[in-house]
């Protein structure tokens, strides 16, 4: 970084966040779901590997540290365990000042 930089902190804006993600509730479902022990089909009893739950988040989580945003779709897919972990993720992400977009959100910005 030359003095110029230094001075107008051209220099000094490191990992910019410019990055957007889009995730799908129907593919973390099924990214977490014991498929040996559920029911196919029924949302509501549906039960979780719970490290399939850790491994997943703890990768979302890593990922969206360089995202400005992320955009949730299907969420009706958010049930049990599964929901109290997203909530968790996305607490997490807008603590770091990520913004989070929701199919809702998206048909009331148009």
């Amino acid at each position: 970084m030359d003095r110029r930089q230094f001075l107008t902190l051209k220099g000094l804006k490191g990992r910019q966040r410019t990055r957007h993600y889009v995730l799908s509730c129907d593919w973390l479902y099924n990214k977490c779901l014991d498929r040996r022990l559920s029911e196919h089909g029924d949302l509501e009893k549906a039960i979780f590997d719970e490290e399939a739950i850790r491994l997943v988040f703890d990768e979302l989580d890593d990922r969206f540290r360089d995202m400005e945003s992320v955009r949730v779709t299907k969420m009706e897919w958010l049930v049990g365990d599964l929901r109290k972990e997203f909530g968790t993720l996305m607490r997490g992400f807008r603590s770091r000042g990520g913004r989070v977009l929701t199919e809702r959100d998206q048909t009331l910005e148009h």
